[in-house]
């Protein structure tokens, strides 16, 4: 991983004036040949991925909370029950790369949002991959610390206190094999729980676990959401059709959503649409999260020494 640029402080940085140096950088090694032991390479930049929050501004669009906020179809949203929900839809209208161009184009021309663009990204020329093609979704905080996190609360608090008092006592006995890192915390301790423990959560605990205490369909309805997160998340398991199948079964989740948790439509669940486009095209999802990021910042925090200062910590370690 090479750092490039860090920003530590109080308030968000405006791209533009951050990036701009580092931008024109890489712009410049664009153009050169790369030597390394007698072979040339070519500097290509793939795409860009990231939370939420931090994609907005990175590209320049409307926040994930607002109208129009998806950067691959035109959803509008709706609000409801004083949330933004973005409700099923049979068939949805997607971004290309010219409309996207013209609408950031125009945002930027007339100082005035257009379709969820709030003007140009700084990215707009650096990337080798058009926007919205070079968007990768992080799976990491969109299903992992966003919907399952969500969903996993809402099934807990739905429970009677002796369901509670079983389940958890099932999460802390459930055995993993050796070579898992992490196991699973009961959710008397969900407010500490880390990624990986929430994808153990998902794959091998929730549905087992569960089968003796949620209502049949609403843990066949659950059971939707994991296998087709399930067949996303490694190698192709069923060939040209894995992502295909995958996209099926989220769809019948995502369609009766609403009959099984309320005011749960949000962003992060509509973003999972998306999901088979990015296997197709990007690959499997255990592969194109944020994981590495995130475990160099836990591993600076952990191993401070005389001082919490991110930024020196991150720079110095590097």
């Amino acid at each position: 991983m090479v750092l490039m640029s860090i920003w530590v402080g109080y308030t968000e940085p405006e791209p533009d004036i951050w990036l701009k140096s580092i931008v024109n950088e890489l712009k410049y090694l664009k153009t050169q040949d790369i030597k390394v032991k007698n072979t040339n390479y070519n500097l290509k930049v793939y795409g860009i991925t990231g939370d939420c929050p931090a994609l907005k501004k990175i590209l320049n669009f409307i926040g994930h909370g607002g109208y129009d906020c998806c950067w691959f179809c035109y959803v509008h949203g709706e609000h409801k029950n004083g949330k933004r929900q973005y409700l099923y839809q049979r068939s949805i209208r997607l971004r290309n790369t010219q409309a996207y161009l013209h609408a950031s184009n125009e945002a930027h021309r007339t100082q005035l949002r257009v379709n969820g663009h709030l003007g140009k990204s700084i990215l707009q020329n650096l990337l080798d991959v058009q926007l919205p093609d070079s968007i990768v979704i992080d799976y990491l905080h969109v299903t992992l610390l966003g919907h399952v996190k969500t969903i996993g609360a809402a099934i807990y608090h739905e429970l009677k206190p002796f369901q509670r008092s079983t389940f958890d006592s099932q999460l802390k006995r459930q055995r993993f094999p050796h070579f898992f890192n992490r196991k699973v915390r009961p959710f008397t301790e969900f407010s500490n729980i880390k990624s990986t423990e929430l994808r153990n959560l998902l794959f091998y605990c929730l549905l087992p676990n569960l089968e003796a205490i949620l209502p049949l369909e609403k843990l066949a309805h659950l059971a939707l959401y994991v296998c087709s997160i399930r067949l996303l998340h490694e190698q192709v398991l069923l060939g040209d059709e894995t992502g295909i199948i995958a996209d099926q079964l989220f769809s019948k989740f995502y369609e009766d959503h609403e009959q099984h948790y309320n005011g749960l439509q949000n962003y992060v669940l509509h973003l999972h649409v998306h999901y088979s486009k990015m296997y197709k095209n990007h690959g499997a999802l255990a592969n194109i999260g944020c994981f590495g990021q995130e475990d160099l910042i836990g591993n600076v925090s952990s191993n401070h020494h005389g001082t919490r200062y991110h930024g020196e910590l991150i720079t110095f370690t590097t």
